[in-house]
């Protein structure tokens, strides 16, 4: 399951449990959205009690097919070092942004660095 936010140029996701294929769906109709109407982009991911992937979204591929790539200028990732290998490899497409990790208990680090 995932939650979004959105505040000016940035975009907050909280990823929960484990995610399937409409929440990526619905995760690419929100930032293509945001990246449509704002020139940068910003992205907050928080990984709370987060457990993977289902095998639906696994074998249907886990990607991001978003316009304008470029426009995403810093993306902040919280959580379990366990899972920061496997985001990475999903926001590997856009390799202009500059990815930062940060543990769980580093948060509001992270929230202000993505501002």
């Amino acid at each position: 399951m995932i939650s979004i936010y959105k505040e000016q140029s940035t975009v907050y996701i909280v990823a929960q449990h484990k995610l399937d294929a409409k929440d990526y769906e619905t995760l690419n109709l929100e930032l293509t959205d945001h990246i449509k109407t704002h020139p940068q982009v910003y992205w907050y991911i928080e990984m709370e009690n987060f457990e993977g992937w289902t095998a639906e979204a696994h074998w249907k591929g886990i990607e991001l097919n978003l316009p304008n790539e470029k426009h995403l200028k810093r993306v902040a990732l919280v959580g379990s070092v366990k899972w920061q290998e496997q985001f990475t490899e999903v926001l590997l497409p856009f390799s202009e942004a500059h990815i930062k990790f940060y543990k769980t208990e580093e948060k509001d680090d992270a929230k202000e660095w993505i501002k």
